[in-house]
């Protein structure tokens, strides 16, 4: 096992409480912390603009970028959704939602999609205009656009509770999985080969993407927050049970189980071989995703979050405001001459 703490890059501090997950792209780091949305250099860390949502008390959602544009959230009370220039941070436009946006977007051919307490909106990404709009639940975790389907997790009422399919040209229902649960809807659901793996309550499922019959359901220890995903045939995802999953894809059977010393409720970054996630015991590790042999250990700070990984860099956040840029165990073009 290496300590990871000599391969800290640079740390960025807020000052502000909660950090999202960050969004990196073309060299720059987007992401959200207390009210503001930061834009930093992916090299240095070095501040290059930032964004307020709103006052103190309103946080914006994790951040998305998809070419030139960055798509935030507002939890002020009626809802507020922006698009931002990703190079000087400029508004280009705001759109009202009529509820608090807690999760990051979707962007996927041209549209938006957001999530909030109202349900599930499909916005225009050039000028913001609502194309459509689906109401009766509550979509607090990010959906997922994949072959023309939005799959949102929806909480509320239950008899709407559950994984929607929704088309993502006209919002019509497709079919909608019921879990059952009435608690943990804030999680994304993953979708790959045909198949939308999903947390709730205590367990991970594996849900027929075409017609919505559930293929297996794996019970952990205790809820599930994280979002999974899915790589080389294993789908990753974490416990509060203080254990992180790797799951047969086909079968729902765990291949194999990593003990931490606290809840892992971060969501899991998967790369080159090896699987990334934060725990509640203040540590961001790393592990082998074959086997889940530990590979890595950093102390990040209190209540590690979701980590990132591009270029062989791991950006990961705490809830106290900090955001660590880590050299990968896997060398990669930064580590050349070290």
């Amino acid at each position: 096992m290496v300590s990871l703490e000599s391969r800290e890059r640079w740390h960025f501090s807020s000052g502000h409480g909660g950090m999202s997950r960050p969004a990196v792209a073309d060299g720059v780091v987007h992401v959200s912390s207390g009210p503001e949305l930061y834009a930093l250099d992916a090299a240095t860390g070095q501040q290059l603009w930032s964004f307020v949502t709103g006052p103190e008390r309103i946080s914006p959602s994790a951040p998305v970028v998809a070419g030139s544009v960055v798509h935030v959230g507002s939890e002020d009370a009626t809802g507020h959704t922006y698009a931002l220039d990703a190079l000087t941070g400029r508004q280009l436009w705001k759109a009202g939602t009529g509820a608090p946006v807690t999760s990051r977007a979707a962007v996927a051919d041209g549209v938006v999609y957001i999530g909030n307490g109202n349900g599930l909106r499909a916005l225009d990404a050039t000028t913001g205009e609502q194309r459509w709009e689906l109401t009766g639940g509550e979509v607090l975790g990010c959906p997922t656009v994949a072959d023309g389907v939005v799959y949102a997790h929806v909480g509320g009422e239950r008899d709407n509770r559950g994984l929607h399919a929704v088309d993502a040209a006209t919002g019509e229902r497709r079919w909608r999985f019921s879990t059952g649960h009435e608690w943990n809807e804030g999680s994304a659901p993953a979708v790959s080969e045909g198949t939308v793996f999903l947390s709730s309550g205590s367990s991970l499922y594996a849900v027929d993407a075409h017609d919505g019959r559930r293929r297996w359901e794996c019970r952990t220890g205790h809820y599930v927050t994280a979002s999974p995903a899915v790589a080389d045939g294993l789908v990753h995802c974490g416990s509060w049970d203080s254990h992180h999953y790797a799951v047969d894809t086909a079968t729902g059977e765990p291949r194999w189980r990593f003990a931490a010393d606290g809840a892992v409720a971060s969501s899991t970054a998967v790369a080159d071989g090896l699987v990334h996630f934060g725990s509640w015991d203040h540590h961001l590790y790393t592990v082998d995703a074959a086997t889940g042999a530990l590979r890595g250990k950093f102390p990040a700070g209190r209540r590690v979050g979701s980590p990132t990984v591009v270029d062989g860099v791991i950006y990961v956040g705490t809830l106290n405001g900090h955001l660590h840029a880590l050299r990968s165990l896997v060398p990669g073009p930064q580590d050349a001459g070290n």
